[in-house]
């Protein structure tokens, strides 16, 4: 992810740049590829001037262009915590669990909980520890005492645990099973956990 601009009035510009590109390029194609991933950077942008309402509508807009992507772990945080703020509790927790299984450093990483190296086979760099490490902490830095609470009781709650064991279960069964039915079903099942299913 790109560093943001100090100064909000930079950030709003990046913001109608970036949504002017966007617009620009569906109207073009009557597609956006987005191979920047500027996408993933306007909710939080929105979230880094205090503008939760404009976070909310930008999320929505992004969900309803791109309901099979596969979202960014900052992305997925950032938007649990604007409907948190925006007092969504259901859905937030529901794009929290995606941000979790997204990268399962990240969480640990915003409560201040130490998290080894997971021996895992990681898809994508955006689900390694170093990704979450080298990631732009002003995000994390706008989480307050009290939306960090909420996260904290989730992430330790039954539920969220039992879905991250599953998780990495699955991913460790998934780096020596052929293919085959039963990679099938183990991949439709973390697809599944992902995706809330």
């Amino acid at each position: 992810m790109s560093q943001f601009p100090d100064d909000p009035h930079k950030i709003r510009e990046r913001i109608r740049r970036y949504e002017n590109s966007l617009r620009k390029e569906f109207k073009m194609f009557d597609y956006i590829s987005d191979g920047y991933g500027k996408r993933y950077l306007i909710g939080p942008m929105y979230l880094l001037v205090g503008d939760t309402a404009g976070a909310v509508k930008y999320f929505e807009w992004y969900e309803q262009q791109f309901p099979d992507d596969i979202g960014e772990p900052f992305h997925w945080l950032c938007w649990a915590l604007a409907l948190y703020q925006a007092n969504d509790r259901e859905n937030a927790a529901r794009k929290l669990h995606r941000a979790m299984l997204s990268n399962l450093y990240l969480l640990p990483c915003l409560l201040g909980i130490e998290q080894p190296v997971l021996e895992l086979r990681h898809g994508s760099n955006w689900a390694e520890k170093e990704y979450v490490e080298e990631g732009p902490v002003e995000l994390l830095q706008l989480w307050d005492e009290q939306a960090l609470g909420w996260a904290k009781e989730l992430y330790q709650s039954e539920g969220f645990q039992k879905v991250r064991e599953r998780s990495i279960e699955l991913q460790r069964r998934l780096s020596t099973e052929p293919v085959g039915p039963q990679r099938s079903k183990w991949v439709q099942e973390w697809f599944d956990l992902r995706h809330l299913r």
